[in-house]
Formats: C-alpha cells, sequence, structure tokens
C-alpha cells in the first residue's frame, strides 16, 4: 500500500482531523487574544500618568515614596508617646466639693477643689467664706497625700478626683 491509497482511504478521518484542529487552533488564537486584550488594558491602567518614565523610575518613585511615609509614620509615633508622656504630668482629674462649714452661714459658699495629675500628685484649694472674710487655701497632694493635715472635704475632694 502506498502513501496515496493510505490518505484515499483515510480520507474522511484526515478531513476531520484536520478540521478539529483548525477549529481547537481558532479557539487558542480568540483565547489568546482576549487574553492578550487583558493584559493591554491592565498595562495601560498600571501606565496610566507615566509620562514616558519606564516602569523601573515609576517603582523607584514608589519605593521612596514609601520609605518617606515610614520615616514620617515613626517620627509621629515618637512625637505621640512623649505626647503621652508629657499628659500623664498634666492635670487630669478635678473635683470641686462645696460645702457650708458654718452653720450660721445661709449657703454653700466654701469650697474644696482638687487638681491632680494621673499619678494623684497636684493641689488642693480650699476657701473658706464667712461673713466678714474669706480665705484661700493650697496644699500640695503627692501621691493623695498631703505633708499638712488635710480636712475631710479635702479628702473627699481627691477621692472624688482620683475615681
Amino acid at each position: 500500500m502506498n502513501l496515496y491509497q493510505l490518505i484515499e482511504e483515510y480520507n474522511n478521518y484526515i478531513v476531520i482531523i484536520a478540521v478539529s484542529v483548525s477549529i481547537l487552533s481558532l479557539i487558542a488564537v480568540i483565547i489568546n487574544s482576549i487574553r492578550t486584550r487583558n493584559i493591554i488594558r491592565r498595562y495601560k491602567r498600571l501606565m496610566r500618568g507615566m509620562d514616558n518614565k519606564n516602569l523601573e523610575a515609576m517603582l523607584l518613585n514608589q519605593i521612596g515614596m514609601i520609605e518617606n511615609a515610614t520615616t514620617r509614620i515613626e517620627n509621629l509615633e515618637q512625637r505621640q508617646k512623649a505626647i503621652v508622656r508629657n499628659l500623664e504630668s498634666c492635670l487630669q482629674n478635678v473635683s470641686l466639693i462645696r460645702y457650708n462649714p458654718f452653720e450660721q452661714m445661709g449657703s454653700d459658699l466654701s469650697f474644696s477643689a482638687a487638681l491632680l495629675d494621673k499619678k494623684g500628685d497636684g493641689i488642693v484649694l480650699t476657701g473658706l467664706f464667712t461673713r466678714h472674710s474669706s480665705s484661700v487655701y493650697a496644699k500640695p497632694i503627692k501621691s493623695k497625700t498631703s505633708s499638712y493635715p488635710l480636712s475631710q472635704e479635702e479628702m473627699e475632694a481627691i477621692e472624688k478626683a482620683m475615681s
């Protein structure tokens, strides 16, 4: 059997195989065209606004911007920690107690005000008002206590401020 007879005998099969290969090739070309179009679209979106710069220059620019942002964030974190440390020594706990220390007075004109930081350090101001005079006293407070004797109202103001 020679080649010509073989082709004639299997002619239908050869045509079916050739058409199948052609159809598969056409499908592969269509799929590759769609993929190529998608890649080109993504590339154009990536390169938008680049003004003819290459991708390497763009990436180096982005890396520089990220490093700059990272440095700024680290500086902000350090400043925030310093602010928190300073805030602990600022007045955070304040209370005011009004009272009437003398029975013959008509209203609660006297007061004790506690002005304390986070650790309970600060001052207590006490104002005593009578018919003929008024006096204001300040007592230093360290760890919620004072080296001076504290009245019941002053201790109450400290407790209220720290609660």
